[in-house]
């Protein structure tokens, strides 16, 4: 579903600071891209934070038509998949999320500070909230496989994981996204193993496919995730204190 840009719904669709002229931006993108205009709505408008809001879903399907599929483009849209699985929230859990936070109907996908724009939207446009959701079911697969035509454009390890974090968790390997995060980040793998999830027979699958696409491109990360799999897999590591909390919120 992509929605018209002058659908009277967006005077709902709100983001981080409430309601914002977000069609309008996408008119000047669709007509003209500018890069500056699209790194603003993208960080400012459409995300906070890990925080997602039925504007970002509304605005995805518009994107991926017109932005150009490079590294600083798809890097937003695979951060917006990482944030659709992104768990640590201290401020809903352990109360139920949907698939997609912020645009569910679900208590906990709402935001307190826009509670009437998020009661019109559930009560009178549920219709259109499930045909954002069906874009990104249909979708979502489709822009994680993009992740190939930029990996060579990578110039430094934070590129590499911010391009390649969406797709990795979407696959299901986000413990290995996390560590790979944080070795980027400058941890040694002690640091990690201490406030990271332990990885169990699963997760090591993971790293070592993983570490094998990026072997071409970043052979430096995928070399990383081989050792850190083959010291901490399998909780055969060094535990994590108890005393000390897991940075993502993995069980």
């Amino acid at each position: 579903m992509k929605l018209a840009l002058n659908d009277p719904i967006w005077s709902l669709l709100y983001g981080p600071y409430g309601v914002e002229d977000v069609p309008g931006v996408l008119t000047r993108l669709a007509q003209q891209w500018d890069q500056p205009l699209a790194d603003d709505l993208y960080w400012e408008k459409l995300h906070h934070q890990e925080d997602l809001y039925p504007v970002t879903y509304a605005a995805l399907p518009w994107l991926w038509e017109v932005a150009p599929k490079d590294l600083k483009n798809l890097s937003f849209l695979f951060w917006v998949l990482h944030c659709v699985a992104y768990t640590h929230d201290p401020r809903d859990l352990p109360a139920p999320r949907g698939a997609y936070p912020g645009l569910s109907n679900l208590a906990a996908d709402q935001h307190n500070v826009f509670q009437q724009e998020a009661t019109m939207l559930v009560t009178q446009h549920s219709e259109v909230l499930a045909g954002l959701a069906r874009w990104c079911d249909t979708h979502f697969p489709v822009i994680a496989e993009r992740y190939q035509n930029a990996l060579p454009d990578c110039q430094s390890p934070h590129d590499i994981y911010y391009l390649m974090v969406g797709p990795m968790t979407l696959d299901g390997a986000q413990k290995v996204a996390n560590v790979l995060g944080m070795w980027c980040d400058g941890h040694d793998q002690d640091v990690i193993a201490a406030e990271t999830a332990v990885w169990d027979e699963t997760d090591q699958r993971r790293a070592e496919k993983w570490a094998g696409i990026l072997d071409q491109h970043a052979p430096d990360c995928g070399a990383f995730l081989r050792d850190y799999a083959q010291l901490f897999g399998k909780g055969d590591g060094s535990p994590r204190c108890s005393s000390t909390p897991d940075l993502f919120g993995e069980g």
